[in-house]
């Protein structure tokens, strides 16, 4: 099932998946998201939905992108993480943020359902515990892909 949410960079994510970094990416089932989706009382992002459905999780850079295992401790997580530095720092409401993935050394990636951004919760931030690391989902993709693809020719 192709998603256009995903058409501007398929081709990208076709030939990323199919390089040794991508390699064992299972494509998630409706099932599975729906019952992440009930289970929480959430909708999981429209393109992070579509990657999950179409290709499954993005291993092959940094941020991780959850498969919907990873996500079912990774939310709950998340919800008490981002709570605590919301209260700490005094964060606005306008953020919207859901949990995508996670970084190597346990700062969180999430994308800003209100903004479309794509934000990384910083794990032992200091003074900013959010910064910016794409202006969207598909932005990110493409620096995954585009990084994954290069690995792959270097390797070559």
């Amino acid at each position: 099932m192709k998603s256009i949410e995903l058409e501007p960079i398929r081709d990208l994510l076709e030939k990323a998946y199919d390089t040794t970094m991508g390699e064992g990416g299972t494509p998630e089932t409706q099932q599975s998201i729906e019952g992440f989706e009930q289970k929480y009382n959430v909708q999981l992002p429209a393109a992070y939905r579509a990657l999950l459905l179409e290709f499954g999780a993005c291993n092959f850079g940094d941020p991780a992108l959850y498969s919907v295992k990873e996500l079912d401790w990774a939310y709950p997580e998340f919800l008490e993480v981002y709570r605590e530095v919301k209260k700490e720092y005094q964060l606005s409401d306008d953020l919207n943020p859901f949990p995508i993935g996670g970084f190597g050394e346990g700062s969180m990636a999430m994308l800003d359902q209100t903004s479309g951004k794509i934000l990384m919760l910083i794990h032992d931030a200091g003074d900013t515990p959010i910064r910016e690391i794409a202006v969207d989902f598909i932005d990110l993709m493409t620096q995954l892909t585009e990084s994954a693809i290069w690995v792959q020719e270097q390797m070559n």
